[in-house]
């Protein structure tokens, strides 16, 4: 009685497990609308008006471009910069390995 209890109990989960994933599948009579080509017109954003942009070279760049603040530094005086960011990045790094090695 109990094999056949536990045989009908599988039955109903694979029967309802393939029901369940029925419901996910996608439909197989979807109709689709035939691809159509339609005469599109160029979008002329930012007041381009069908010509190209000018290509941007060294000569065309303007003189006045955007620049932070470490742009106009020099390296000897980014380097404290550099040396901060990377004691941040490392200093966890250590005081874990300190953490660990005094929990022993």
């Amino acid at each position: 009685m109990m094999r056949q209890t536990s045989l009908l109990a599988t039955l109903l989960v694979a029967l309802l497990s393939v029901a369940s994933v029925g419901a996910f599948a996608p439909a197989t009579s979807v109709s689709r609308r035939p691809a159509v080509s339609s005469p599109t017109t160029p979008l002329h954003m930012f007041g381009e008006e069908g010509e190209e942009p000018k290509k941007l070279t060294r000569d065309s760049e303007p003189e006045e471009y955007f620049s932070s603040n470490m742009d106009k530094m020099s390296d000897g005086e980014k380097l404290p910069v550099a040396l901060a960011g990377l004691a941040f990045v490392s200093l966890p790094f250590i005081a874990g390995l300190i953490a660990l090695y005094a929990a022993k």
